[in-house]
């Protein structure tokens, strides 16, 4: 019986365990109580998405307790032919007002093409309260 009782054991010890370890890694939706507010911040106002045929559609924000931020949005290309997009079509304003551009990525869209991606921000001390898009 004790034999029988210590294989369950160890056989219940070497399964794997699907428990998030890192808790803080965790993103979770934010709220976007500023997305189409136009918001007067001066600071980095330099900072501004390259203009282009890219149309931000919609997007959420994501967070984790760690800071790292992250955006799940939906692009469309405005033009008949085909376009690249690239962090230079987005940029964050922050909560203390300061704008960052998400970190390098590149995305070709066919004419008319709409996509949904997450682009990553990095870790930030301040959350983002918008993004603003080229269009």
């Amino acid at each position: 019986m004790t034999k029988l009782l210590c294989c369950a054991l160890l056989t219940l010890a070497s399964l794997p365990v699907f428990a998030i370890t890192d808790v803080d890694s965790v993103l979770h939706f934010t709220p976007t109580p500023f997305k189409g507010v136009d918001l007067n911040c001066e600071q980095d106002k330099h900072i501004t998405p390259k203009r282009g045929d890219l149309i931000l559609e919609d997007y959420a924000l994501m967070a984790a307790n760690n800071g790292e931020r992250v955006a799940l949005i939906t692009i469309r290309n405005g033009a008949s032919g085909q376009r690249i997009f690239n962090q230079e079509h987005i940029v964050a304003v922050l909560g203390d007002c300061s704008r960052i551009l998400p970190q390098t990525f590149e995305l070709r869209l066919s004419g008319r093409e709409q996509r949904s991606l997450q682009i990553y921000f990095g870790q930030q001390q301040q959350p983002i309260l918008q993004l603003l898009g080229g269009n």
